[in-house]
């Protein structure tokens, strides 16, 4: 992928080519990249942060490459407000990429890195300075607004590239892996003015996500891509409590995974054997079949183990049984490490304020969850 310098936008976007009924603010139709993204669709609403997260770390830069226009899909189309970008040039799209692979101006101090597009569009020096004066306020740099770059910590860096974004009112802001390198003190500073500058403009964001935590700050929806396919895009929640696939209740979830047999469903409930042994519930995907084998997916925190008791079970519902392999204190949470009778090994986390005792390695734990903490999907053939 390119790394070569780019500039904001410095022209205004072309005339919009009117559509009859309003759409997305951003719309991406069957777009595909090669052998390194699979064609997908995916609208994007006015005033809508939405995160990226790929288990390819550079497959959603590029996808933000194709939006800004540095970079050509091999098949597929977009629009901003109904306009089709294909074609156009940088330059001409309503879009603005923010990443650390964009240099600032080194000739030019803080305020002149501000005003540079304000300039190049023509707009007169009464609206460039009170323009720049009003974005050196929104992200935090009037007091610096006549230093140079070179003076400039990381974190201002990266709050001056925001505010020569937003000089330009891009319909649509790109942010590409912003955070990377930075100290947690500053990039917690960056996420707070982001999401406070997002709420208070009606911003647009697309935010090119490190990992699971880096995705989950904006509070918007999460587009996850694993294997250069589009698996699921939703908000947090929805992915956590009902994926759509064992991917992203692995993935994004941290989901422990099991595999068995579906021994019956009733209730879109599922009652699984499970191949380490016990029987237990989890909602039933729609496309699982009675009798077919399964992969079900528990979160570590939806598990409660069992120690010193046992949970009175049916005859025909052999209980789920582990043996504690390691106990590790994080903070505000002990994690288990647990062994099953088939040798597979799953995680727990419980809280520090539930009672614990026992908890020791070697001890022998029985394991029981709600069936809507769990979902069984059908397994695959690969798998």
């Amino acid at each position: 992928m390119s790394a070569s310098p780019r500039h904001p936008s410095t022209r205004d976007a072309p005339s919009p080519r009117l559509s009859s009924r309003p759409g997305p603010r951003l719309r991406i139709e069957s777009c595909k990249l090669g052998t390194r993204l699979d064609a997908f669709c995916l609208d994007i609403h006015k005033n809508e942060a939405v995160s990226l997260l790929s288990d390819d770390p550079a497959l959603p830069s590029m996808l933000c490459d194709v939006i800004a226009g540095f970079r050509s899909a091999s098949y597929g189309s977009l629009a901003v407000e109904g306009i089709m970008l294909d074609g156009l040039p940088p330059e001409s799209r309503p879009v603005v990429l923010v990443s650390p692979r964009d240099p600032l101006f080194p000739h030019l101090d803080v305020a002149g890195n501000i005003a540079f597009p304000l300039r190049v569009r023509g707009k007169g020096q009464q609206e460039i300075e009170a323009s720049t004066t009003r974005i050196l306020a929104l992200v935090g740099l009037e007091r610096v607004a006549r230093t140079r770059i070179s003076a400039l910590d990381a974190g201002q860096r990266i709050r001056l590239a925001l505010g020569r974004a937003l000089a330009g009112t891009p319909s649509i802001l790109l942010l590409d892996r912003i955070f990377a390198g930075l100290d947690l003190r500053t990039v917690r500073r960056l996420r707070q003015m982001i999401v406070t500058l997002q709420r208070a403009l009606g911003l647009t964001l697309i935010h090119v996500a490190q990992d699971r935590d880096d995705a989950l700050w904006l509070g918007g929806r999460i587009a996850i891509f694993d294997s250069g396919t589009l698996v699921q895009c939703a908000d947090a929640g929805t992915l956590l409590d009902r994926p759509e696939d064992e991917r992203i209740a692995s993935l994004f979830g941290e989901a422990n995974t099991l595999a068995g047999r579906v021994l019956s469903i009733d209730d879109d409930i599922a009652r699984i054997h499970l191949a380490c042994g016990g029987v237990v519930e989890a909602i039933a995907d729609e496309r699982l079949e009675a009798d077919a084998l399964c992969v079900l997916c528990i979160r570590p925190d939806r598990i409660a183990p069992l120690i010193g008791s046992t949970m009175a079970m049916e005859e025909d519902t052999p209980p789920l049984m582990a043996t504690i392999q390691t106990v590790l204190h994080a903070g505000d949470q002990i994690r288990l490490r647990l062994r099953l009778a088939d040798g597979s090994e799953i995680e727990i986390r419980r809280p520090l304020l539930q009672a614990m005792r026992g908890v020791t390695p070697g001890a022998t734990v029985q394991l029981a969850w709600q069936a809507s903490q769990a979902v069984a999907f059908p397994m695959k053939d690969d798998l």
